[in-house]
Formats: C-alpha cells, structure tokens, sequence
C-alpha cells in the first residue's frame, strides 16, 4: 500500500466530510477506515466509490443473505463447501445453484457495499487514511453506487444512532418481556420479533448488539420501539443480580469462521442505477401467530430428585431453576437459581441457558441455544428430563 497522502480522526473529521471530499476532489484510491479490530477499505475511482471490502464476518455475501432470509443456513453451509471444494465466490455459486437469480444477485452486491459503509458511519471515533493506490482483490468487480445518495443515507443514520445513545445511555441494561405475546393483538416485522424472543431477563442491551448478530443500529432502534410500545421493560438492578446467582458469561460455540479475522471483501458486478434504496425494509408486519409453531410438549424427569415428574409445556415462555421465582423448579443444587430459559419459538419449544454455573446440556452436548427436538434428554446439573412433542 502507498504511503497515505490524507488521514485523520473520525472524530474530528466524520465519515460523510471524508466520502464528500474524495468524491469532490476526484480522486482516486483506496480510504482506510479503522476501529478498533473493525477495518474497512473503501475503493474510488475518479470521485466514484466503486468498491468497498471488511473484515467483518457479518458482511460476508451469505450472512446478509441469511439476514435477509434469501437462503436458509442449511443453504450457505452447502454453497461454503463448494466454495472450499471446486472455488469460485459465494454469489456465482448460489446463482448456479438456483437459489438466486442475476438480477437479485446483482441487488443484494449492492447491499453488500451500502452496509459495510452504513456500519462505518455509526462507529464511535476510529481512523481514516487515504492512499493514492488502489489495490482491489484480484476477484472484484467494480460497481456503481450514487455516493451523494448513500451520504445522505449515512449521515441520517449517524444523526439516528446519536439519538439512540441518548434515549438508550446504558448498554448494561438488562431487559424484559412485559405481556405475553400471544394474548397481545400485536403485529412487528420479522427482525423485530427476532429481538423480542432474545429477551430474556439476563441479556444487556450490549449483549442484545452481539447475540442478535445484527448492526447495533437497527438492535438499538428496536428495542426502544418495544420499549416505548410498552412490550418490553428494564428489570430493577437487584432483580438481576440475583438472575446471575454465581454464573459465568455466556459464549456461544466457536467456530473455524469465527477464529480468523478474515477480509471479507464485497461481491460486485456492474449495475448503473441507483439502488441505495436496497436496504429500506419492506418486511410485512408479522402477528405472533405468524412467526411461532404453535406446540405443546412435556418434560419428564427421568433421574435425580422428583423423578417421573410431567411438567406440561403450554406456555410461551418458563424459566428453569431452583430459585423460588422459577417457573419449573428443581430443587437440585448443580442447577444455578435462574439456570435457562424455555420458550415457544418460530420453530417449536427453544431452551436457552442463562449463563449457568455448570450449563445445559442437550444430547450430551452443551448448548447455549437450541431448538428441542422429540425426545431430546436435557440435562441440568445432576437432573435429566426428556423432551416430547405432544401436538406440533
């Protein structure tokens, strides 16, 4: 990389001054945005942003098409395998595949840009450096993007975000749940609904950010909609104390693609028009009914203390502990006080573990979430209790 004849604090130089100045000037070249661990490279050509890459996993081309339920997990699994055996890049293949046309392909290229930049514009501080070289990957293909357009798209989202910090000044607060859904005649949007199920009594608002696997920016501006809807509520500080009653921070499993911090660079081929517009939502609002199966099951305790118990589940939602407040209770002391959480989800009954002392376990396996299947066994401490679907 040349040596950078521009660069700066996006403190004191925001992000939008920085694009609008490169684009005005003409220039070309390749602007280096950093935060932290977050990097973003952003490519121009003559003013024009034509390219733009990060090594941020969640901007890979397959989690925004999971995202944006384009293709199903068991799909980008398929198309990751056959990247890895044969090459090629992820949106060659799912279009060879059948699972997207050209024309989406082409849409969902310009996603791919538009949200790497998007998640630059709401960073707090970080730095930038422009060099007059500009390195593209041997793969990309240069697109066309309106940048006067996607400025005024960023700097709407910068002015949000600062309005989101201040309605919501504290990322350690823990939310609830304040109705049942399913007796409320509410209707939310898909990704909506996929924050309210994360909801759980022991999840920060900075926790919500990570989990939820989505920008912050769209986190936090959902979850002070169901706050000011009144679906939701900050729990009082002593409440959540005793939720974490000698618990260890929940981590999920990781994953090879986790361990590495590698470049994902934006997929791209040439399309002319302006389709910054991509990214506004047009997801039909959802009633509860819509988005969870409804299912009725049992757990039976087959050992430890109360074995041969049936415990019906009916409900949307139990906790699982030996702590009084508990929905099901089991007097066994490997389980911690609030130990996990079962509730009704888009695909049946879902047990989540609330940060336990000595973790769930399904199938022998330990899990932080999961869906249960028929006769799954379920172990919590020295108790196990098996799952069954009554009507699905």
């Amino acid at each position: 990389m040349a040596d950078a004849v521009l660069s700066g604090s996006l403190a004191s130089f925001k992000l939008p001054e920085v694009l609008t100045f490169l684009h005005t000037a003409r220039k070309s070249g390749t602007l280096t945005l950093s935060n932290e661990s977050r990097e973003t490279w952003v490519f121009f050509d003559q003013g024009e942003l034509v390219y733009a890459g990060s090594n941020q996993e969640q901007f890979r081309l397959g989690a925004i098409l999971l995202r944006k339920k384009k293709i199903g997990a068991a799909d980008c699994a398929r198309i990751d395998q056959l990247m890895r055996s044969e090459g090629g890049r992820f949106g060659q293949i799912a279009v060879q595949q059948g699972f997207l046309t050209s024309t989406q392909l082409q849409d969902f290229l310009k996603v791919q840009v538009s949200e790497i930049i998007y998640d630059s514009f709401v960073w707090n501080g970080g730095t930038f450096s422009f060099a007059e070289q500009m390195d593209l990957p041997n793969y990309a293909v240069t697109i066309s993007i309106d940048l006067s357009n996607l400025i005024m798209e960023g700097a709407r989202r910068i002015e949000e975000w600062e309005q989101c910090l201040q309605l919501l000044p504290d990322k350690k607060a823990v939310y609830r749940v304040v109705a049942n859904p399913s007796e409320e005649k509410i209707t939310l949007k898909a990704d909506e609904w996929r924050i309210l199920f994360l909801i759980n009594a022991a999840r920060t608002l900075e926790d919500l950010c990570h989990d939820a696997e989505e920008d912050p920016f769209n986190v936090y501006r959902i979850v002070y909609g169901l706050l000011a809807s009144k679906l939701i509520e900050p729990i009082p500080q002593e409440v959540h104390d005793a939720h974490e009653d000698a618990t260890v921070r929940q981590t999920g499993p990781v994953s090879a693609a986790n361990e590495t911090n590698a470049t994902v660079a934006a997929e791209s081929i040439p399309e002319k028009r302006d389709d910054t517009n991509l990214l506004i939502s047009d997801e039909a609002h959802l009633s509860y009914a819509d988005v969870v199966k409804p299912t009725i099951a049992q757990l039976t305790i087959v050992n430890g203390e109360g074995e041969g118990t049936v415990i019906p589940l009916s409900e949307a939602e139990y906790l699982v502990g030996r702590h009084r407040e508990s929905t099901i209770r089991i007097a066994d002391l490997g389980v911690s006080g609030f130990h996990a959480r079962i509730y009704r989800g888009p695909e049946g009954y879902v047990i989540e573990d609330l940060k336990s002392r000595n973790g769930t376990w399904v199938n022998n396996t330990r899990i932080f979430h999961a869906v249960l299947k028929q006769n799954d066994r379920v172990r919590m401490g020295a108790t196990d209790l098996q799952y069954q679907i009554l009507f699905s």
